[in-house]
């Protein structure tokens, strides 16, 4: 796929993992997003969801492929395409970095809060693996779905507070 950025996704379609937007933080300052995992299997909202995660990275300028290399990701959940429409700069992505060279992969998680043996599922990024069991699921956080602007209050929360 052949895209030019900076671009406007108006679903998962175009999403590549490794894709990256800048996030204008309140200091004036940016944060950076990037996508994990695009699958069109998870149940909330098929073309329209993917995994995100906050990049450990805030700087004076947007972020470019240089700047975040080597950056890992601080927290990763399931947002709705207009997170990148309402939290990006200009509403667009701004870049491309293979998440491999950064060694960043999706996060495992529950499925669910509350063990039920049989119906939680351990979970890589978006994909079912099979049921957890118990010590799993004390391990792991359960996959949270983050609402469009979660990202940027975790970020001003992360980097300022």
């Amino acid at each position: 796929m052949d895209i030019k950025y900076p671009f406007k996704p108006k679903s998962n379609k175009t999403l590549i993992p490794g894709q990256y937007w800048a996030i204008p933080l309140k200091d004036g300052k940016f944060a950076c997003g990037r996508v994990v995992q695009v699958t069109r299997n998870y149940m909330a909202s098929p073309t329209k969801t993917f995994l995100a995660g906050l990049v450990d990275w805030v700087g004076n300028i947007p972020p470019t492929y240089e700047a975040i290399a080597g950056k890992k990701i601080l927290e990763q959940g399931v947002v709705h395409v207009r997170c990148i429409h309402e939290t990006a700069l200009d509403e667009m992505l701004t870049g491309y970095r293979p998440l491999d060279l950064d060694f960043i992969e999706p996060d495992y998680f529950s499925s669910q809060i509350g063990y039920q043996p049989g119906h939680c599922m351990l979970m890589k990024g978006l994909e079912e693996l099979r049921p957890i069991n118990l010590e799993e699921w004390q391990k792991y956080s359960t996959l949270g779905i983050w609402g469009t602007d979660y990202i940027r209050q975790l970020a001003e929360e992360k980097f300022f507070n």
